[in-house]
């Protein structure tokens, strides 16, 4: 009976070898079994003699397992480290990215101030719109599928997860790239004009609502956790049948 390599493959996965260790290894396996499965025919045994005793000189899953183990100590940074994996780099690299965002845009846009949005190129517009989506919706959605990517590879239940998803999911709903035009003789600007801002503050009246800036910001954090959630979910179920 050949063995069940894919079961020792999930085994290595959650005591924290990395996916691409993990691969390599099975590879290896495989050949080597290939090989002595050869060895085995030559020496005169039938195809399901020869299986099975090459199974059995290889060895055992737990003893495979066990072998790797030993050969390679170190762990992945996902498992050696979570909170630094799913909630620090997230928020570092988020935070980085908008900065960014904001920096050139506050250049780029500089020789346009005064202008309102209908004044502006249509480079320019185009430019605006894509930089809201993709600080908007986009970057937290992008930071939040990596943290589901690394812990269905490495068969993680960590906690960490889960409380890196929220902090995603708070930042982005809370931070971005905001352009606000106001009318002309209006009573927040009186000549016009339109202001960039990282945070989605909601205006009424060209005021700032605090009250609405909060629910609309709590609304699109809940909206992209649950949508993580849902869809680590559906990821967890799709690895069950080979566990």
């Amino acid at each position: 009976m050949s063995p069940n390599f894919e079961s020792l493959r999930e085994q290595l996965l959650r005591a924290g070898v990395t996916p691409r260790r993990v691969q390599r290894y099975v590879v290896e396996l495989r050949e080597h079994l290939a090989d002595l499965t050869a060895r085995e025919r030559a020496a005169g045994l039938d195809a399901r003699q020869a299986a099975d005793r090459a199974t059995a000189l290889l060895g055992g899953e737990a003893e495979l397992v066990r072998a790797l183990l030993e050969r390679t100590p170190a762990r992945a940074l996902a498992t050696r480290a979570p909170w630094a994996v799913f909630a620090m780099l997230p928020v570092l690299v988020f935070v980085a990215v908008i900065f960014a965002i904001a920096t050139t845009m506050m250049h780029l846009m500089w020789p346009m101030q005064g202008r309102t949005f209908a004044q502006l190129p249509e480079n320019y517009r185009t430019l605006i719109e894509l930089t809201g989506v993709v600080a908007n919706y986009l970057l937290g959605a992008l930071l939040a599928a990596a943290c589901i990517v690394v812990a269905l590879r490495q068969r993680l239940t960590s906690a960490w997860m889960w409380v890196g998803l929220s902090l995603i999911a708070v930042l982005s709903g809370a931070f971005g790239i905001h352009m606000h035009v106001f009318a002309a003789d209006g009573p927040y600007m009186h000549k016009g004009g339109m202001v960039f801002s990282a945070l989605g503050i909601v205006y009424s009246n060209e005021h700032p609502d605090f009250t609405a800036t909060f629910g609309v910001a709590l609304l699109r954090a809940a909206v992209l956790f649950a949508v993580a959630a849902l869809a680590y979910r559906v990821g967890r179920l799709r690895l069950q049948p080979s566990a």
